[in-house]
């Protein structure tokens, strides 16, 4: 099993992805976008959606679509999909499991650097109840113009909560978060449940099962 080359030092600030870290959403998601590839005439299920696109952007979605079906994507269709998933997010949307919990206990600075559309990001934290926790400090791709896995998104966000990358930690459920948290050399924490153990800890990651280890982990 592949080791952490991170000594163990203390952090002095989190990083945290929110799609599938902060928020229970990449179900919700990919359900939506296995139910409309159905209209390019791909037949996918929701897990296998979450598997192609997990962690990943918009754009990607839409390239994947597109090499699926051999085909243009409507220009209506990425709309719809943003209308439909926003949709399930007002009823479905729920934290992720001890996050609040997490939040409530750490004392050292936190924000959120996601790939994410930056009104989907502050739209899911809102309705879930964790936006008092971050106010200003959430970061997305658009910012820095390229998303994980490039680095650019975790040292963007590094920089403008005043800390260098080896004095942070990141908090990342996806392959691409985590392999950005690396090539950032910043120490990276992947929750199991979009990927697996061996998968995050292949990609550099610490594994964790529940927001409730942490503490512990991370010596908070």
């Amino acid at each position: 099993m592949r080791q952490s080359r991170f000594e163990f030092v203390k952090p002095r600030a989190l990083i945290f992805d929110c799609d599938g870290t902060l928020v229970d959403s990449e179900h919700l998601t990919n359900e939506v976008i296995a139910e409309m590839a159905g209209e390019l005439g791909i037949d996918i299920t929701g897990e296998e959606a979450t598997k192609m696109f997990g962690g990943k952007t918009l754009d990607a979605v839409i390239y994947g679509m597109k090499e699926l079906s051999q085909r243009d994507i409507p220009k209506d269709w990425l709309p719809r999909l943003i209308q439909k998933v926003s949709d399930a997010y007002k009823t479905d949307l729920l934290p992720m499991d001890g996050i609040k919990e997490l939040l409530d206990h750490v004392s050292v600075p936190v924000c959120v650097a996601s790939n994410g559309d930056p009104r989907h990001v502050n739209g899911s934290l809102k309705l879930t109840g964790l936006s008092k926790y971050f106010r200003e400090n959430i970061f997305t791709a658009s910012m820095v113009g390229i998303p994980k896995p490039a680095p650019d998104l975790f040292l963007y966000a590094a920089n403008k909560m005043n800390f260098k990358p080896e004095e942070c930690v990141v908090i990342e459920d996806s392959i691409p978060g985590v392999t950005a948290a690396v090539r950032a050399n910043i120490k990276v924490y992947g929750l199991i449940k979009l990927c697996s153990e061996d998968e995050l800890n292949n990609a550099g990651a610490i594994p964790f099962t529940n927001m409730s280890e942490l503490p512990d982990l991370l010596g908070i």
